[in-house]
């Protein structure tokens, strides 16, 4: 089941995907998925959908809302800012913590690409939760906007376990920026799991980029996500 949803941010009005998984009794852990810098396009929403089907509650906030809906996303990406993607991921968390169907003591972070460094300043700012999934983010080391440090900085406030899954061969994001991630996570004593697939590059699990996609990979990716997402959401001692 499926939902377009609404909430005001500052002033704005940012819209929400909830997809619901099927069948549930209880109520489910949630997830909020972060869009990459296409936006909330075919490839996130069926992204969503999947994590839906394995059992969570996902929220998809499309953080261009500021923006007209006409503009192109390489004019909308230009224009993100730290400050207002914290401020729509708290909004997010917020909305799923109020769903009945959801455990708000079970709460994660998802995201590609640009999603995926949003994913791991929303688990620097919002201490609630309880997993991150980081696939190829980038730009960690970096600011984003006026207003936040670079989320690097924020790490020492990170109280979830973060799973990270890269490519040895992503244009985006080299070897040594992830060598460098890992090596902080470590210095902070932050429970992370990283995989670094060999001889694949930038948005492997992106179909709709036919030249990047590796369908073997990202099905693999897949299988770790679950496992994680289980381990630390689904599995949760709720008493």
């Amino acid at each position: 089941m499926e939902a377009d949803m609404k909430v005001d941010v500052s002033g704005s009005t940012m819209p929400i995907r909830l997809m619901q998984p099927d069948g549930a009794t209880s109520p489910s852990p949630g997830l909020i998925l972060c869009h990459h810098r296409e936006g909330v396009d075919e490839f996130t929403v069926d992204a969503g959908r999947r994590l839906a089907a394995g059992g969570f509650v996902v929220a998809i906030p499309n953080m261009y809302h500021r923006r007209p809906a006409e503009e192109t996303w390489e004019k909308s990406r230009k224009t993100m800012s730290d400050t207002n993607v914290v401020a729509d991921l708290r909004a997010t968390a917020d909305l799923l913590a109020r769903q009945p169907s959801v455990r708000a003591d079970a709460l994660g972070i998802v995201g590609h690409c640009m999603g995926g460094r949003s994913a791991f300043l929303g688990a620097a700012v919002m201490p609630q939760m309880k997993a991150a999934v980081v696939l190829y983010g980038g730009g960690i080391f970096k600011t984003e906007g006026e207003g936040m440090p670079a989320p690097i900085t924020l790490i020492r406030d990170i109280q979830a376990p973060i799973l990270g899954l890269y490519g040895d061969h992503d244009h985006v994001v080299p070897l040594d920026e992830i060598d460098r991630l890992i090596v902080a996570l470590k210095e902070h004593h932050i429970q992370h799991d990283f995989h670094v697939y060999q001889d694949a590059g930038h948005a492997f699990q992106d179909y709709s980029r036919p030249k990047m996609y590796l369908r073997d990979t990202s099905e693999d990716a897949w299988r770790r996500m679950f496992e994680f997402l289980k381990m630390t959401l689904r599995d949760r001692d709720t008493h």
